[in-house]
């Protein structure tokens, strides 16, 4: 996630390069044939640019919307797993300290047991939706893993959704201990069934794009307005033809940026510069829940890299 207030060129550059010298060509290719050449027969009607270009730019601002739709229901979804996490874990604290005839030091792994684990399943959840569980990514989540875990959980095809039936066992294994008693553990299947749902909905918007046809037909349109704009404004620009090479890069610029835009944070997991910072809130999530348990071995609080917030 983008966290700095100020852009160079340089790096808006490769974004907008492709429109920028398709207009530098288009409107250098157009007054040439009409400024140098007399070929008046290519200048086209000035309404199609005004036209056009007012339906291009509804229709990138729908595109715009729908992809910041996108990303906020993303970040929403992992709020909810934060939220979710950090009262499964206040529950399993706050009913177990309360169990004085049980074994302190069972209790105490207990809730170190299910913290750990917790931290694991959404380091697990933050690898699969960012594409990432490659042998780098496995070696990361085991180093939340237990010695027990590591052999199914590294392997499996779906981590978190391992991870998360291994702490109902673990669960409903300290019911069974005497460790929780009546209906203890309901309360945190609660959580954990929320914890689901939203696992679930943060599946569907990693594996299910903005509709291909869409997105496609919004960039070739703002290619196509991007070749014919400077043979619309000639006629306006009698005097100084000229100026069309410069007004075409302008309008060049900020269609191609407003495509962009949409296209970069349609994907909210998609590990770049734009997306949700998953990184950052499975620390923070890793912090807390080990404060909660009394856990000493925190990780650092995490901190913006060069403006971005991974």
């Amino acid at each position: 996630m983008i966290v700095k207030h100020q852009f160079t060129p340089a790096s808006m550059w490769p974004y907008a390069r492709f429109e920028i010298v398709l207009g530098m060509i288009s409107s250098a290719v157009a007054w040439l044939l009409v400024a140098q050449l007399g070929v008046h027969q290519v200048a086209l009607p000035a309404t199609l640019a005004t036209v056009t270009g007012t339906a291009l730019s509804i229709l990138l601002a729908v595109r715009v919307n729908t992809a910041y739709q996108r990303w906020w229901e993303a970040s929403g979804t992992w709020a909810q797993i934060l939220g979710a996490s950090r009262t499964l874990v206040r529950v399993v604290v706050a009913v177990t300290d309360a169990k004085t005839a049980a074994d302190p030091v069972a209790v105490a792994a207990f809730q170190r047991d299910v913290a750990r684990r917790q931290t694991a399943y959404v380091t697990a959840l933050r690898l699969q939706l960012r594409g990432q569980l490659d042998a780098m990514g496995r070696s990361e989540l085991a180093a939340h893993l237990s010695a027990e875990e590591t052999p199914t959980v590294a392997t499996a095809d779906n981590p978190a959704t391992v991870l998360l039936a291994g702490q109902s066992r673990r669960i409903f294994a300290a019911f069974g201990a005497g460790i929780l008693a009546g209906f203890d553990n309901f309360q945190m299947e609660v959580a954990l069934a929320a914890i689901a749902v939203q696992q679930g909905l943060a599946e569907r918007i990693a594996m299910q794009p903005v509709p291909r046809t869409y997105a496609v037909f919004t960039r070739y349109l703002v290619h196509l307005y991007v070749a014919v704009f400077p043979f619309t404004i000639l006629a306006a620009a009698a005097h100084d033809q000229w100026t069309v090479i410069p007004a075409t890069l302008i309008v060049a610029f900020a269609f191609r940026m407003l495509e962009r835009i949409g296209t970069v944070v349609e994907a909210p997991f998609g590990g770049t510069v734009q997306d949700v910072p998953l990184t950052a809130i499975t620390t923070i999530l890793e912090r807390d829940l080990l404060e909660l348990v009394g856990d000493p071995e925190r990780p650092a609080p995490p901190r913006p890299v060069a403006g971005y917030l991974w």
